[in-house]
C-alpha cells in the first residue's frame, strides 16, 4: 500500500467514527467555532504530536508547528511574514488560551543544523537555505566552549542546545505585549517542555530550580 492510499484509508475510518451518533453533540458545538484552553508551539517533526502525547481530543489544543518549535522575538514589521507570531496573537487575544507550551524534543533536525553551522564557515550567499536564518533566532543556544565541544558527544551538545533553544523561545514569547499583559493579569501561564522520543518522557522547565524536571 502506498503512502497516499494509506491516508485515504485512514480518512475513511476517521469519517465513520466522526459521523457516529455519539459525536452529534460535539459536532453541533464545533461547527460554530473553537474554544481551546491550551496552545502548543511544537516542532514540525513527524514524531512529535501534542494531541497524541497528551491524549487530547479534537478542539482541545491550538497548535503551531514550525522547524525546531521556535518563537521569534516580537517585532513590528509588515514587510515579512510572521506566521508563528500571528498565531500567538490570535491564541492570546481571541481564543484567550490559559496555557502556552513550547515543546522541544530529542533528535531535532533544526537544532542539529544550527550546531553544524557553528562548526563550519559557510558562505551565506551560497546554497541559500531558509532553515539557516530561521535557526538564527536561537543562535546563542549553540554556543559552546572548546572544552565543552571536546569533552561532549554531539548527542549531549544537541540535548543541551534543544533545551536552551526552548528557553530562548520562552523568553521571546514573554516579550509579546499581549502575552505580557495576560501574564500580569494571571490569565495565562507559559511553559517549556522537552519530549524524549526514545524514552517517551517529558520534562518541564522549573523556574524555581532553573532545571528541566520530569513532568510527572
Amino acid at each position: 500500500m502506498d503512502s497516499y492510499t494509506k491516508l485515504l484509508n485512514g480518512y475513511a475510518k476517521f469519517r465513520d467514527q466522526y459521523l457516529a451518533k455519539e459525536n452529534d453533540i460535539w459536532r453541533d458545538w464545533a461547527k460554530d467555532g473553537q474554544n481551546p484552553k491550551v496552545m502548543f508551539i511544537a516542532c514540525s517533526d513527524s514524531r512529535v504530536n501534542p494531541v497524541i502525547l497528551t491524549h487530547s481530543g479534537l478542539g482541545e489544543i491550538f497548535i503551531v508547528n514550525n522547524v525546531a518549535n521556535l518563537v521569534p522575538p516580537y517585532k513590528k514589521d509588515d514587510e515579512t511574514y510572521h506566521g508563528t507570531s500571528a498565531a500567538i496573537e490570535f491564541a492570546v487575544t481571541q481564543l484567550k488560551v490559559e496555557h502556552i507550551i513550547i515543546m522541544g524534543h530529542s533528535g531535532c533536525g533544526g537544532i542539529r543544523a544550527l550546531i553544524a553551522d557553528h562548526d563550519t564557515d559557510k558562505d551565506p550567499e551560497a546554497n541559500f537555505s531558509f532553515i539557516r536564518p530561521w535557526m538564527k533566532i536561537v543562535d546563542e543556544a549553540a554556543e559552546f566552549t572548546a572544552v565543552e565541544k571536546e569533552n561532549s558527544s554531539i548527542e549531549v551538545l544537541a540535548a543541551t542546545c534543544e533545551r536552551r533553544a526552548s528557553l530562548i523561545s520562552l523568553n521571546n514569547l514573554m516579550g509579546f505585549p499581549w502575552v505580557h499583559e495576560a501574564l500580569l493579569a494571571e490569565t495565562l501561564q507559559v511553559h517549556a517542555w522537552h519530549f524524549d522520543i526514545g524514552s517517551g518522557t517529558i520534562e518541564a522547565y522549573n523556574t524555581d530550580t532553573e532545571q528541566f524536571e520530569d513532568l510527572v
